[in-house]
């Protein structure tokens, strides 16, 4: 009866496993679940199961570890820094996710297909939050133009990209008829 109350969490999204139960004296067959902690439940829970008897309602506690297995993206090959997510060097694997509950993970190989890897990742390595990063904009050595635009004017010169930058990151460019280095702020691509 806990697994059933349990898998309502996470709507069949996945395989639960409930183990590690333990309470305090006998619960008999005719109990029912009235609550568990924490919601969702995944990891160590604890429950309350409650009957009538003689009349009576009756309680009892207890404490049970709960698993939420999943498929969700796993590196396949070492994957670089800044290297995009493909079907090459990740898939779909089934993993146990609670110890994944404040890094996250992605279910769906589609969501990492606009993403990079941010560090080094290996080998069955679950792709987490902290693993993706937004692409570049600006590559460093880069040839781009830099504006400058005013309500009055609009100047455009070529220039070089010092750093790699994102979306409204500032890097440092070189005006390649100047080489004075001065700070610009990324808004698109080149």
């Amino acid at each position: 009866k806990l697994k059933a109350f349990i898998s309502r969490d996470f709507e069949s999204k996945g395989r639960v496993e409930v183990d590690r139960v333990f309470f305090y004296g006998n619960i008999p067959s005719n109990a029912e679940v009235s609550s568990v902690e924490p919601r969702p439940a995944l990891g160590m829970i604890n429950f309350e199961m409650s009957w009538n008897e003689n009349g009576s309602l009756r309680q009892a506690f207890g404490t049970a570890a709960s698993k939420l297995y999943l498929p969700i993206v796993v590196a396949k090959t070492v994957i670089r820094n800044n290297e995009p997510f493909t079907a090459e060097n990740c898939s779909l694997k089934e993993r146990e996710v609670s110890a994944f509950r404040m890094t996250g993970y992605y279910d769906k190989t589609e969501t990492l297909k606009s993403l990079r890897a941010r560090g080094y990742i290996t080998p069955g390595t679950v792709i987490s939050y902290n693993h993706t990063q937004t692409p570049y904009l600006v590559n460093s050595g880069e040839s781009i133009e830099l504006i400058k635009d005013s309500p009055t004017v609009k100047i455009s010169i070529r220039a070089k990209a010092l750093e790699n930058g994102r979306e409204d990151q500032w890097i440092r460019v070189e005006n390649l008829s100047t080489k004075k280095v001065i700070q610009a702020r990324v808004v698109q691509q080149g």
